[in-house]
């Protein structure tokens, strides 16, 4: 049985930073934020996975890419090491800062027959707002092509109705060739945030600030006691940058004139 589409609305916030700033950080937030309550026992945070779909011509890469003004990108969401009971199909969606995201919770065992055309409406019902995952991948042609696990630290303020302080680490990757198979072997992962890769010193932490309305005060105040400087860090862009630098992988180059020529 599939969940209700659920939605969030959010402003999000992301910067680069080195260890020993995100513990300043962290000890600076200890008395407005606590640990999410999803972390388990003894346990600081979670493994996040993301399993990103494309086009034949990886539109939503590109529109990330060039920092289109308006995008959205189709993934699966797991958590831990592997798949085990339940997954969450979305689309996240942004527009400049705020981001918003539709999801809902499949069973594992439902995976095999999600994508069947069986479960997409018809189009005339659907055409003029695609808002399901499985909607955009039947009209968009979208197949998996890439998989990003990373390390997820999470705070929760206490002090507004939404807020959240995320510090990502140990984000690693592997091709998928247009199967969204939810099992793999470890030794399939490669490491994106080393220092060589990332060309710098250490290995970056990606912190995230996530807000629902306005930036509050507080986060006002964490920002420019610790300098940080805003910066776009799309680990699904960075994941395919990385397959483009493999021997043979070769992606499409988008053509800007593509969308004009269909209309024609």
């Amino acid at each position: 049985m599939i969940d209700e589409l659920t939605k969030t609305r959010r402003y999000e916030l992301k910067y680069t930073i080195d260890e020993h700033l995100a513990e300043e950080i962290k000890a600076d937030i200890r008395h407005i934020c606590s640990l999410d309550e999803n972390v388990g026992p003894g346990e600081t945070g979670y493994i996040v996975n993301n399993l990103y779909f494309d086009t034949p011509d990886f539109r939503f890469y590109y529109d990330t890419k060039f920092k289109k003004a308006t995008r959205f990108k189709p993934r699966i969401r797991f958590y831990g090491e592997h798949a085990k009971d339940l997954i969450w199909p979305e689309i996240k969606y942004r527009h400049d800062s705020i981001i918003w995201k539709k999801r809902h919770c499949v069973p594992i065992g439902d995976w095999p027959g999600l994508l069947e055309p069986a479960n997409v409406v018809e189009e005339t019902q659907i055409r003029p707002r695609l808002d399901r995952f499985e909607e955009i991948i039947h009209w968009y042609g979208a197949r998996p092509v890439l998989h990003v696990r990373y390390f997820r630290e999470p705070y929760v303020a206490d002090i507004d109705s939404y807020g959240r302080v995320t510090f990502d680490r140990r984000l690693c990757y592997r091709k998928l060739e247009d199967t969204a198979g939810l099992n793999y072997d470890e030794k399939d992962m490669m490491y994106y945030d080393d220092p060589l890769t990332t060309r710098n010193d250490y290995s970056p932490v990606i912190l995230e600030i996530k807000v629902k309305t306005l930036v509050p005060v507080w986060v006002v105040e964490l920002i420019r006691r610790h300098h940080l400087n805003q910066r776009g860090f799309s680990k699904y862009c960075y994941g395919i940058d990385y397959v483009l630098e493999t021997p043979g992988c070769r992606i499409p180059i988008l053509d800007p004139l593509s969308s004009l020529k269909r209309r024609a």
